[in-house]
């Protein structure tokens, strides 16, 4: 309902990036596939440029296979309300099972993630979106991987959405993800109070204990980790291949690495966008 124009009209997303950028990937990427052909090139860039090393055409990714018999809009469309409700669904699990919230509580969280800024502004750039919405799942399965007495079950699942993450195309948000998923679960396990039937004779000191619950819980998770890496390795690999001929290969002077980034002179605004003037778009939260 909230989507009701995308979902029940004919009227289709038709500005800036989606229309200039996205549109045409989707179509090549489509009219490859429905000729059961993998598009390595595509020629109608320049001269011609790297198609599947490119990480934002998500070439691989499952769920973008599913909908190539449609129209390339009518598919963005499907897509783009397939994943907010994947996003929804994947945080009112996480709300329930982990957070321990009640049905109210969680379904407010599933919709505040779900249909909030952070996600709908990545409506002109889809892949930012696909990905954002397997953040919680794999918040959820890191969490029953790192302290359930059975891993291996929720580990494969892990292994496999983390997989289909770094499939749908945008490297930055599996790198935030992963990121902050660590600084999750050391925070858990440093919380966890130890068991109280431990003898006295073997107590550790309180800090060591904890430092060690972190290191279990870490490497609990990180043969799943590795096992991601395995199954998109096939995208993984050619995109490090195209990276290294990026003109960005070589680094980043300090001016450029600064560039595009929030300044905290800009933070106020960045909170209150609308209080005195327009706040550059990308600058979104």
């Amino acid at each position: 309902l909230f989507l009701w124009k995308l979902t029940f009209t004919n009227l289709i997303l038709a500005r800036g990036d989606v229309l200039l950028y996205q549109y045409p990937h989707w179509e090549h990427r489509a009219q490859a596939l429905r000729s059961a052909t993998v598009p390595l090139w595509n020629q109608f860039l320049f001269m011609g440029a790297p198609f599947l090393a490119n990480p934002q055409t998500a070439v691989l990714y499952p769920p973008n296979w599913l909908i190539i018999g449609f129209s390339t809009p009518t598919a963005y469309k499907l897509s783009f309300i397939a994943h907010l409700l994947l996003a929804s669904a994947g945080t009112y699990w996480l709300a329930r099972r982990t957070l321990q919230l009640e049905a109210a509580g969680a379904a407010v969280a599933a919709l505040l993630f779900a249909l909030g800024g952070s996600l709908l502004a990545k409506a002109e750039q889809i892949n930012q979106l696909q990905s954002l919405a397997w953040m919680p799942w794999v918040l959820q399965l890191t969490f029953a991987a790192a302290f359930t007495s059975a891993p291996k079950r929720a580990g494969m699942l892990l292994s496999l959405v983390i997989a289909l993450q770094i499939l749908a195309g945008h490297p930055q948000t599996v790198f935030v993800t992963l990121i902050g998923t660590g600084i999750w679960i050391v925070s858990a396990a440093l919380a966890t109070k130890p068991a109280a039937s431990q003898p006295a004779a073997k107590a550790q000191p309180a800090s060591a204990a904890a430092l060690r619950r972190a290191a279990v819980a870490l490497l609990r998770c990180a043969p799943f980790y590795c096992g991601a890496a395995l199954l998109a390795s096939a995208q993984l690999l050619p995109t490090l291949e195209l990276s290294s001929e990026s003109l960005r290969s070589a680094g980043l002077d300090f001016r450029e690495a600064l560039s595009f980034s929030l300044s905290p002179l800009a933070l106020g605004r960045a909170l209150l966008p609308n209080f005195t003037r327009a706040l550059f778009t990308e600058y979104v939260a």
